[in-house]
């Protein structure tokens, strides 16, 4: 199948959805598809994305780019309408990664006109909390649903993707008009990463004492107040006395900077800032290494899509502590961590637990994450899934089915 994705952005300030974007596009070409990438490119981006996605186009796969499209490119028409037409024409089957983005919506629209299937993910764009938290915005997003047909978008597409069962009951459906499918992220295989020498350097400097830590815990996530870092940091407070050689790293990726001046004035006061490690500086692909010097992960968010961080640290075998609304049951279940309510007493309680095992249960549980992962959330079987709803939506024969 030649198959095309488009996303609002790959420069990895995004956060998760280009690195979903560039898993999938690498697992799908693998498997014997074409796959090209439409992203929109900010000014002065290029270097940094071409850098960062290297694998992705070194494996085959085409990296094109557009300009950013804000409201008038919606409703007139985009500026780069003919290159963008064309790779719809070329394509069996779109997938769409995002809703809001006018560049997604306006390849939604050529895509019907084409009548070519389309998919979306939503990313979890769609959820309850994530929404309304914010009065405003959510005023923002019912106008955008009426004024850009945002019900059908949705109700056009072949099938919008949603990471979990758990997801898709957590967000507002603005149409029932839907067929949604469950298709999670995934994460490469991955065993040790030995940091490259300037960002060992980094961490040193930015935590001298992390390798005296025992456990070490690490928050790798956006920094935003979905992510709930200033819930962790009061509740590693409450739980540092009883474990005095505890520490906590969170490593964010700068998005939000009113919410990360919170959480480094929280930290600043803290009776245990000395066990408290905050950093934008450690992020990116080349930032993997994190998870191998620390002994446990945390992701106390209070809305989430599907983790691509927290799939990373199933893959790298730890054992975690983290939130119901990272619609993610399958880590109690399997016993490969604790999942707690997204609140100051929850994610106590499950610090506690963690941090209250042996070394050896923790390295159970950690082997427990590591078969989770094997099992469920590898690119290449996520890729499987992808490759069977594209073929269904283009109604094709599946290739790569091994």
């Amino acid at each position: 199948m030649k198959i095309l994705l488009v996303i609002d952005g790959m420069h990895p300030r995004h956060g998760g959805p280009p690195a979903v974007v560039a898993g999938s596009a690498v697992a799908l070409r693998q498997l014997g598809h074409e796959v090209r990438v439409l992203s929109t490119l900010r000014p002065g981006d290029e270097a940094v994305v071409h850098k960062t996605w290297e694998a992705m186009t070194a494996a085959g796969v085409g990296l094109e780019f557009c300009a950013p499209m804000g409201l008038r490119g919606l409703l007139a028409g985009p500026p780069d309408a003919a290159a963008m037409r064309g790779l719809v024409a070329w394509a069996d089957v779109i997938h769409l990664h995002g809703i809001w983005n006018p560049v997604l919506l306006v390849a939604g629209r050529m895509a019907k006109a084409a009548h070519k299937p389309y998919l979306v993910s939503v990313h979890g764009v769609l959820d309850f909390r994530a929404l309304r938290r914010v009065r405003h915005k959510w005023l923002k997003k019912r106008l955008a649903i009426e004024l850009f047909n945002i019900r059908g978008f949705l109700a056009h597409a072949a099938a919008v993707v949603f990471g979990s069962p758990s997801e898709a009951e957590q967000s507002w459906l603005p149409t029932r008009r839907l067929r949604m499918v469950f298709i999670p992220n995934g994460s490469w295989m991955v065993e040790a990463v030995s940091p490259e020498p300037d960002m060992a350097a980094r961490l040193d400097a930015l935590a001298p004492d992390l390798r005296q830590w025992s456990p070490s815990l690490l928050c790798y996530s956006r920094v935003h107040e979905e992510k709930g870092m200033l819930r962790l940091v009061e509740a590693f407070d409450r739980v540092a006395g009883q474990f005095p050689r505890a520490g906590l790293l969170i490593a964010g990726l700068r998005q939000d900077l009113a919410y990360q001046a919170k959480v480094e004035q929280a930290i600043a006061r803290s009776p245990h800032a000395g066990r408290v490690v905050f950093t934008t500086e450690l992020t990116g692909p080349r930032s993997q290494f994190l998870y191998g010097v620390c002994d446990g992960y945390v992701l106390p968010s209070i809305a989430e899509g599907f983790s691509m961080a927290l799939t990373q640290a199933l893959a790298n075998g730890k054992p975690m502590v983290i939130t119901r609304f990272c619609h993610m049951p399958e880590v109690a279940d399997w016993r490969a961590g604790f999942v707690v309510e997204p609140t100051v007493e929850g994610l106590t309680g499950g610090l506690v637990s963690l941090l209250s095992l042996s070394d050896s249960d923790r390295a159970a549980m950690g082997g427990r994450a590591r078969r989770l992962f094997v099992e469920n959330f590898t690119w290449e079987r996520v890729a499987l899934k992808l490759a069977a709803e594209y073929a269904r939506a283009a109604d094709v024969e599946p290739a790569g089915d091994r």
